[in-house]
């Protein structure tokens, strides 16, 4: 893999590795969800989703699809899940959040089918059947999803800052005579500055290179090609910002990722948003990074 990318992958790794539990300011009321935790839910196409060819499921599609999950012998239960139902119980899940609802039309939510399996099912496996059956978007398992969140760790705000040769856009210009250099102690000052002057910050704390390998390398203990395609001076140093749950954490981590020696900003609280925007309503242009652009 070319440096650059591979540079790419690892600080998009590190943002995401050890994400937080969900706090309950965080995750929506479980009542108002149309995804049981433990179905794998199978999305339909829609125009916007890959490999669909800019169609929406048909008819025949459908009835094909809902026949396959029906005859499956592990699965005890197949419920549909209309583009109305969805779009629904989605209004009112993000009532308060007036972009997000601006950001999505009923169109744009595909339909679904949920599937429960026994407890013996092989889960891996009817998932990449539906997602090889025509007229299918994706099909998500929910109890990966979840366990995923459930096990992860992270304050609510992270900064990472800029490495040599580093391939983010905002480390390689803009800069002045620092384009492609580490963050310099002055532009790191002016960071820290920002990050004081926070809403509704609690505390920050400052993770340099070393310690950010050391807990790369202990949360990605079983990945042992990743540990070694992964190099120390691949990781960024970092600021990580602990917020009051009522705080706007979008504002100041939007301000900070556009500071020079900023190579990207993550907000813990956008990422479980895209987590259910992608896995629990099946939104194809949603893909959760909890980056801040």
């Amino acid at each position: 893999m070319k440096s650059w990318l591979w540079r790419t992958a690892v600080a998009t790794v590190v943002a995401l590795s050890g994400m937080n539990g969900l706090t309950g300011s965080a995750m929506a009321d479980p009542d108002i969800t149309v995804i049981d935790n433990s179905e794998i839910a199978v999305f339909l196409c829609t125009p916007s989703a890959y490999g669909c060819h800019k169609r929406y499921a048909t008819a025949k599609q459908r009835r094909d699809v809902e026949t396959f999950l029906k005859t499956m012998p592990e699965v005890t239960e197949v419920r549909f899940v209309s583009r109305a139902a969805s779009y629904a119980s989605f209004r009112r899940e993000f009532a308060g959040q007036k972009k997000v609802l601006a950001a999505v039309r009923a169109k744009d939510m595909p339909e679904s089918f949920r599937v429960r399996v026994s407890g013996v099912a092989d889960r891996l496996r009817i998932r990449a059947l539906a997602n090889r059956r025509p007229g299918v978007g994706i099909a998500v398992d929910q109890t990966e999803i979840h366990a995923i969140v459930a096990e992860s760790e992270s304050p609510d705000i992270s900064v990472f800052l800029c490495i040599k040769n580093s391939p983010m856009p905002a480390c390689l210009r803009g800069r002045g005579k620092a384009n492609k250099l580490p963050s310099t102690a002055k532009e790191k000052q002016a960071i820290v500055a920002a990050i004081e002057r926070v809403p509704g910050l609690v505390s920050y704390r400052y993770e340099d290179q070393a310690t950010a390998y050391r807990n790369f390398v202990e949360s990605y203990a079983d990945k042992k090609a990743l540990i070694e395609a992964t190099r120390l001076s691949d990781m960024p140093d970092s600021y990580r910002l602990s917020m009051r749950p009522e705080a706007d954490w979008d504002s100041p981590c939007r301000r900070l990722a556009r500071m020079p020696g900023v190579s990207m900003a993550y907000d813990q609280s956008r990422w479980l948003q895209e987590v259910r925007l992608h896995a629990e309503y099946g939104l194809p242009d949603v893909w959760p990074t909890g980056m801040c652009a």
